[in-house]
């Protein structure tokens, strides 16, 4: 996966969003050049409930043939709400948030059990790279690093200790 900031939402006449990229993309994991192998449909549910279906790029990194996904910031990985809806239930701003008091509980509760790790990443990054982050950086900032370090924990099972 890749998270991308510098792209538009076009609207098609099917009634699709196809995502327009205007960054240059390297692979995460090798910094080789990505080519486009195709598309793929992505479904979110936006801050007003509404339920859209983004376009997505599919990448192919041509030194190790990884596949990746373009995301526009909107998005979270594995995530159905938008990027918005998310932000506003984990800085517990909830006026306007359109979902159900269950899923708002699923999503503080998987934000409050990966929030250490993703600091951590962030804390990496930092020495690392020397990649300057604000003092309390905003979720969205947070999924966009984690993201782009091809870091982003893909399953639950992998919290699980052997």
């Amino acid at each position: 996966m890749i998270s991308i900031n510098n792209y538009q939402l076009v609207k098609s006449n099917d009634g699709y969003f196809y995502v327009r990229s205007y960054e240059i993309i390297a692979c995460p994991i090798c910094g080789s050049i990505i080519v486009i192998i195709g598309t793929r449909k992505r479904n979110i549910i936006d801050g007003d409930g509404e339920k859209q279906t983004l376009v997505i790029r599919r990448l192919r990194c041509k030194e190790c043939r990884v596949i990746h996904h373009e995301l526009p910031d909107i998005i979270v990985p594995y995530k159905r709400h938008c990027s918005e809806t998310i932000e506003k239930i984990v800085t517990d701003n909830i006026a306007g948030v359109n979902c159900e008091n269950s899923t708002i509980r699923r999503i503080r509760a998987w934000w409050a059990a990966c929030l250490l790790y993703f600091k951590s990443v962030l804390s990496s990054l930092r020495e690392k790279y020397g990649t300057e982050f604000s003092r309390n950086p905003a979720p969205k900032e947070i999924v966009r690093a984690v993201t782009n370090a091809n870091l982003w924990v893909h399953t639950r099972s992998e919290y699980l200790t052997g």
